[in-house]
């Protein structure tokens, strides 16, 4: 038998249009409300209990069509009979829930349908987007820098050659080129370079046993160790310096007020060979140490003011093997009779200052003369504070022809008038003569010397380093980079 047609009410409307038409229902009275179509049975089911109505208590048929019992028992199933449902208030169901499929083929409408609906709201999306796209690319735009993309590991300083790696190791301090040194066997080659090292200012610091050997080993040129604190050892074990595997390249040396033993002073200026400018000012020095500088044979500026332990064998070994010396400064140190007589008579022809103020007991108008004629070209003298001095010295002074600076601060045994005889020294340009007179005597004096400047410098500058407040270089050099 075949089921009769079943009247369709419509197409299912999608789950969104649903859930719209729900709220919008909400707000409508009962009595308003359309009635819902429904399916129409036929009276061949009286076995059924219920059929699709607009009742209370009414229900949907569980069937999809009408099917006769005589079939379902030839199948072997049978009919569920509903029972009515006393005493329970029916129950309002929503658009949505009504809506929902009863059968396999409606729910794949349904599926078919919303599947249909996301697919028409996602290209409406997605053309809202592309207009707002358009209207933004209309006036600004993004751009994005394109990186470098470097592969990991790489190292980009393999790209230079040494000559540029180099050239940017020059803008690093020492101690970062140190560091640097650390980071592979190529930048150690180039932060060791001689040209890194060539000048370096350690003043008022305080090196490490051996930690100088391993600077001199670099090439080092132009170094100032001015009031520095060298520990003992000086250099270490198998010192390349030592076993004489690399030479010491050390030109100018300032060690002026530093704190170093003699032994170790010693040691090195053992290692040292070209030296040309020298400072110990204040130093604790012995034969060894004296003897050692004598192996400077190219040197030519000595400054050993204040120090301690000079002897005559001293001021021979020196003078014997420096013969190029034109500077030497000897101010306050004590020297003795027979030392100044050792020095007065072998100082090298070159010399042209030369400084041995506070001589106050031991030098003597003859030691001036003997000095004259071993220095015939001195330019500056200082014989200040040597209270032994008489006029006579004036005398033995103004043979000197190419004299230009002379200082006899406080030699209380010349006489004030004898100073007029220098009126003679053509080239004398500055005279120093302080705690002698008057500012009236002075005055005088400058009248009488109208080309001779009287008083202008306190301290003398023979052989020093520095002068004044300068301390980044050492005889005009810089020592900083």
């Amino acid at each position: 038998m075949i089921p009769p047609k079943m009247k369709q009410g419509g197409k299912k409307k999608p789950v969104e249009a649903a859930k719209i038409e729900e709220n919008n229902d909400k707000s409508i009275s009962d009595e308003c409300r359309p009635c819902l179509k429904r399916r129409k049975v036929t009276d061949n089911d009286k076995k059924l209990k219920e059929t699709v109505t607009n009742g209370s208590n009414k229900r949907w048929s569980a069937v999809e069509s009408d099917v006769e019992p005589e079939i379902l028992e030839d199948m072997g199933v049978g009919m569920l009979e509903d029972e009515p449902c006393v005493g329970l208030k029916p129950v309002k169901r929503s658009l949505t829930q009504e809506s929902q499929p009863s059968s396999p083929l409606s729910q794949s409408v349904l599926e078919s349908n919303g599947t249909e609906s996301r697919l028409q709201q996602n290209q409406d999306n997605s053309s809202v987007d592309t207009r707002k796209n358009n209207e933004i690319s209309e006036d600004f735009f993004l751009y994005r820098r394109k990186q470098s993309v470097h592969s990991k590991g790489e190292d980009a300083f393999l790209k230079l050659s040494d000559e540029m790696v180099l050239m940017i190791f020059r803008w690093l301090p020492k101690n970062m080129l140190v560091r640097c040194s650390l980071v592979c066997k190529r930048w150690q080659r180039i932060a060791y370079d001689e040209v890194l090292w060539t000048r370096l200012d350690l003043g008022s610091r305080t090196l490490t046993a051996g930690s100088l050997g391993h600077i001199l080993t670099r090439g080092t040129v132009i170094l100032r160790l001015a009031q520095a604190e060298v520990s003992d050892p000086v250099f270490i074990e198998n010192c390349p310096l030592i076993i004489r595997e690399v030479p010491c390249k050390l030109q100018y040396l300032d060690l002026s007020m530093a704190v170093i033993s003699e032994q170790g002073l010693a040691n090195l200026l053992s290692v040292c060979r070209t030296v040309r400018k020298l400072s110990l000012e204040h130093c604790v020095i012995n034969e060894q140490v004296c003897s050692a500088i004598a192996r400077n044979v190219n040197l030519e500026v000595l400054n050993m003011s204040a120090c301690y332990g000079i002897t005559k064998d001293c001021i021979s070994y020196i003078l014997s093997g420096c013969r190029k010396l034109s500077a030497l400064n000897l101010a306050w140190t004590n020297l003795s009779v027979a030392t100044l007589d050792i020095l007065c008579t072998e100082l090298p022809a070159s010399m042209q200052r030369i400084n041995i103020s506070g001589c106050r007991k031991t030098l003597t108008d003859n030691h001036v003369r003997k000095l004259v004629t071993a220095c015939p070209d001195l330019v500056e003298l200082d014989l200040s504070d040597c209270t032994t001095l008489t006029s006579e010295t004036i005398n033995t002074v103004t043979n000197l022809d190419k004299i230009e600076y002379l200082a006899l601060s406080r030699c209380y045994s010349i006489a004030p008038s004898a100073y007029l005889q220098l009126s003679s020294a053509s080239s004398l340009m500055f005279l120093d003569i302080f705690n002698l007179m008057n500012e009236q005597s002075v005055a005088n004096l400058q009248h009488n010397l109208p080309d001779v400047n009287v008083n202008k410098f306190l301290f003398s500058s023979v052989a020093r380093p520095t002068v004044g407040i300068r301390r980044t270089s050492i005889w005009g050099l810089r020592v900083r980079d």
